[in-house]
């Protein structure tokens, strides 16, 4: 009889711990699935500004072409008809456009919240190819309007378009 009531004890608690686990697998999944919906809305309004940059960048993408945040509201990677590639597997001029498509989209969003904004370029895109520093330029071209901007560079020629005055 002692084994049989002690049989039937730790049955009871073989189900309470099974109700625990389930649970537990309950409140993970729905904490989970509300951090990824509250993760999409704090990346949205960066990512359609970095869209905004990567259109111009890239002429115009047909929305085949979508940029990956990270947790901490960095990019990450590029996903481009349905296919993703890691930043670090961009080339390094790629790389640097993209750093600076971000810098751009975070000022912008600076400047919609009522903040001053800088952005400081430092010999920009020297890695980067004819055609993409055109659609670069384009971008930049306005930028001052919106906010202040510092561009110190080596190469004077590469820039002197810009329509700023050189000092």
């Amino acid at each position: 009889r002692t084994l049989q009531s002690r049989l039937a004890a730790l049955e009871r608690r073989v189900a309470d711990f099974g109700r625990q686990v389930r649970a537990l697998a309950l409140l993970h999944e729905l904490l989970s699935s509300r951090r990824q919906a509250l993760t999409r809305e704090l990346h949205e309004p960066l990512r359609r500004r970095m869209m905004h940059y990567l259109d111009v960048l890239f002429g115009g993408s047909d929305g085949a072409l979508d940029v990956v945040l990270g947790d901490g509201l960095m990019p990450v990677g590029l996903t481009r008809n349905d296919t993703q590639a890691a930043l670090d597997a961009l080339s390094f001029g790629a790389r640097e456009q993209m750093g600076l498509v971000a810098r751009l989209a975070y000022a912008d969003l600076l400047k919609e919240a009522g903040q001053p904004t800088l952005i400081m370029l430092d010999d920009a895109l020297v890695h980067t190819d004819a055609t993409r520093l055109a659609h670069m330029k384009r971008m930049l071209y306005d930028a001052p309007d919106r906010h202040q901007t510092l561009l110190f560079t080596c190469h004077p020629e590469t820039w002197g378009d810009m329509g700023g005055t050189p000092r």
